[in-house]
């Protein structure tokens, strides 16, 4: 009996996340097409991106609690007032897709960094263009554009492992995440998230639904000081430096929670 009902909570959270699919979608056309062009002429121009951030972050907060209303998940979030400061860049390990939906469910004002191929998609596309987030394309751009949107007083959202990482590999961090924070004199917000099990990672189809549901901590850490490690040093030199403590600081927080997906 208790094997049976198993297998029907396991099959309901399969239609439940294709389910999550069409809202997600529907959700989006809705928004992008519909809300944000019929309120958006009420806000000065020079604020309408950080108008659509928050329409962005309203979205995704329903989205999450969706999520867990449905039994797709179950997730915890410690030390969520330290997302809510402005001006921060906010660095987390990048285990699965949904790492982006929380972080932005949690953060009113949040830039990231995507793929300079999802600007030209229908969907995606436009809400990268109305909230400004930054393509990955040269990289003294990309530091330039960073440094002006941490001044404006938005937060840098940046996953400095780059993509999506399959559970047992070592993390080793770009330095360009570290040159942004040097550059911008910003504090640093380290977030871990982990799985238990791994929901939606780099291997992993929609359709791969876990036996139990997955259970997601997320955890925001102390922020860190960019300058307190420069100390005068070459930009280089500071910025393996603040790498190497990025990855020492992440590496402690997996031997506190384990792995992701453990």
């Amino acid at each position: 009996m208790i094997r049976f009902r198993l297998k029907c909570w396991r099959a309901w959270r399969l239609i439940a996340t294709a389910l999550s699919y069409l809202v997600y979608g529907l959700g989006s056309l809705f928004l992008w097409y519909g809300i944000y062009p019929l309120t958006c002429w009420r806000v000065a121009g020079p604020k309408r991106a950080e108008y659509a951030r928050y329409l962005s972050h309203l979205a995704f907060r329903f989205f999450t609690a969706f999520l867990a209303v449905v039994g797709v998940w179950r997730y915890r979030v410690e030390g969520a007032e330290k997302l809510q400061r402005p001006g921060r860049i906010i660095v987390a390990n990048h285990p699965s897709f949904l790492d982006i939906v929380l972080l932005f469910a949690q953060v009113e004002n949040a830039v990231c960094i995507v793929k300079p191929s999802l600007v030209s998609l229908p969907l995606v596309g436009r809400p990268i263009r109305c909230c400004g987030h930054l393509p990955a394309a040269d990289p003294q751009v990309l530091v330039a554009e960073a440094v002006r949107i941490l001044q404006t007083g938005a937060c840098l959202i940046l996953f400095p492992q780059g993509t999506r990482t399959p559970p047992g590999s070592e993390m080793r961090f770009q330095r360009g995440v570290a040159r942004i924070a040097l550059e911008a004199d910003a504090p640093v917000v380290p977030v871990y998230f982990h799985y238990r099990p791994l929901l939606l990672g780099k291997q992993q189809r929609w359709y791969h639904v876990p036996k139990v549901t997955p259970r997601v901590g997320v955890t925001a850490g102390e922020e860190l000081r960019p300058a307190e490690v420069a100390a005068g040093l070459p930009i280089a030199i500071a910025s393996r430096r603040f790498s190497q403590q990025l990855e020492a600081h992440f590496k402690a927080w997996e031997k506190r929670y384990g792995r992701v997906g453990e």
